[in-house]
């Protein structure tokens, strides 16, 4: 039997196999081979031969089309797998209107993949070297600013797993080709291997090589980059010094790094050459995710009390949308219970909750030089004021009335902004309020406690444990975030109050969405 969604696709690719049949291309039931017209650069026209073939997931990927005969003398260079099949449209492409539906902007696609293939690709800025090869499981880490300045033999570390390889700016002088034969009188003995010493393996070779105009598809396409170095390459890969290439490069505009692992061939006389997908580790290309704002943040200074279930997440979203400069404040240590809604893990329990944070923001890789800690409570006017002083911006994730009141008054006296967050009725309530007001702004009434949830209690525990789940949390952190930023930017675009309802309550607040205080 049929299925209609099978049907309705089958009909779908016939129709569009006897548009191409239209199109002059016979059909064997399993690929297409027929004409395309291009426009050489010397201003002749020619008529290439393809083979295009509709794979399972057509037509919500693109067919796979491979030259057959380009009809002049063409050497295939980029936007190729390794299979030879055309990349003609990028991941980004909207399947919706995918436009290798219609064989005429397939056939016509084609053609200006063979006119930009002669012409040699001009301005083309894709850094996809490694697509080219066969892929090596590892990857390779290096720093872009240090790798810029770095030629030659380099010494690389790799994890404990084996999985990453890390190139370091470390030159390594690498053995001399040949070992002196004491015995004979200091002569050289070529047979010899030399010695190769702890340091002087799994080195790195690191090469700029300019300008691309061909793919690196194996170890002859390899040499014939690296130029004058390919001799003494070839000896150290030979004798198993050498185990990756680090190759800067160009095209057109762009920079990029192909990273691939090279070995004596298992069999025969010759090398193997597989492509590492490589990362950077530098802070400009870990930071670029971050947002706009994090160049305006690297300065600000910003303590969040309470460093538990929201106030661990607030911390950790800031640090990552590029706040510096942070106190983490918590008289609390971690309890196994306190994991399944805090940023940290198992092997911080028993820690001081404020140190167990900063040691998760310094698992993301960035400097934490700037981040301090402090097993406190605030509970005095004297502490209140002083953390203010200190900072351009306060979190308070108490979830605890009266640090909150000495907050508030707190900013009131000095004119830094508070931020102070809770989650009510067991998550079915985020709530945000900034102090001080502007102006004539309101914050909104209080919402009233409710009777209807039981609270929880953990064993060696005599407080009270709220079973609000891990989303209110992490919603709670990203709308003090939100707040935060606005603050800390000068944005000052968001009023004094912020209330996210996740679970429909008593009206006003039976609508799910959120409720804002009044602006000035």
């Amino acid at each position: 039997m049929t299925r209609a969604w099978d049907a309705g696709l089958a009909a779908e690719r016939d129709a569009w196999r006897a548009a191409l049949g239209t199109a002059g291309f016979s059909d064997d039931g399993a690929t297409l081979h027929g004409p395309v017209r291009w426009l050489h650069p010397d201003g002749q026209t020619v008529t290439a031969t393809i083979e295009v073939t509709a794979t399972e997931s057509f037509p919500f990927t693109p067919p796979r089309v491979r030259i057959l005969d380009p009809g002049a003398e063409l050497e295939l260079t980029f936007h190729r797998e390794r299979d030879g099949a055309l990349c003609l449209w990028g991941a980004d492409v909207a399947v919706d209107d995918a436009p290798w539906s219609e064989p005429a902007q397939l056939l016509a696609r084609v053609a200006g993949w063979l006119a930009e293939t002669a012409a040699g690709w001009p301005g083309d800025d894709d850094c996809d070297l490694e697509r080219y090869l066969q892929p090596d499981s590892r990857m390779v880490l290096y720093d872009r600013d240090i790798l810029v300045a770095t030629r030659g033999c380099v010494r690389t570390f790799t994890d404990a797993g084996g999985q990453r390889v890390t190139v370091s700016g470390e030159p390594q002088r690498p053995p001399s080709r040949w070992r002196v034969n004491k015995q004979g009188g200091g002569r050289r003995n070529h047979r010899r291997r030399p010695r190769v010493g702890r340091k002087q393996r799994r080195l790195a070779w690191v090469a700029d090589i300019g300008q691309v105009d061909r793919v690196i598809a194996d170890w002859d396409t390899l040499c014939a980059v690296l130029g004058s170095d390919t001799s003494e390459v070839r000896r150290l890969v030979s004798i198993g010094v050498v185990e990756f290439v680090i190759l800067r490069y160009r095209r057109a505009d762009a920079d990029g790094v192909l990273a691939l692992a090279v070995a004596p061939a298992l069999r025969g006389n010759g090398y193997e050459v597989r492509a590492c997908e490589s990362a950077d580790t530098s802070v400009a290309t870990r930071m670029l995710r971050a947002g706009s704002t994090a160049f305006d943040l690297a300065d600000r200074r910003v303590a969040v009390i309470g460093v538990g279930a929201v106030g661990s997440f607030v911390a950790d979203l800031l640090f990552r949308h590029g706040v510096r400069r942070m106190t983490l404040i918590d008289p609390q240590l971690l309890r196994p219970g306190n994991l399944v809604r805090h940023l940290a893990g198992e092997a911080m329990v028993g820690y001081p909750k404020a140190a167990a944070v900063k040691a998760k923001l310094a698992g993301l890789g960035f400097d934490v030089s700037g981040v301090d800690y402090q097993r406190d409570r605030l509970s005095t006017p004297e502490q209140a004021i002083r953390v203010i002083r200190d900072h351009h911006l306060i979190i308070d994730a108490t979830a605890n009335q009266r640090a909150t009141a000495l907050l508030a008054w707190a900013s009131s006296q000095i004119a830094h902004p508070v931020v102070s967050v809770c989650v009510q009725r067991q998550g079915g309530v985020v709530r945000v309020d900034r102090f001080p007001r502007r102006g004539d702004e309101q914050h909104l009434d209080p919402l009233p406690p409710s009777t209807a949830f039981d609270l929880g209690r953990e064993h060696g525990c005599d407080e009270p444990v709220s079973v609000t789940p891990p989303a209110a949390v992490v919603a709670a952190a990203q709308l003090t975030c939100r707040v935060a930023i606005d603050e800390l930017t000068l944005g000052c675009a968001l009023p004094a109050t912020l209330l996210d309802v996740l679970i429909p309550q008593e009206p006003p607040y039976d609508v799910l969405g959120m409720h804002t205080g009044s602006t000035p």
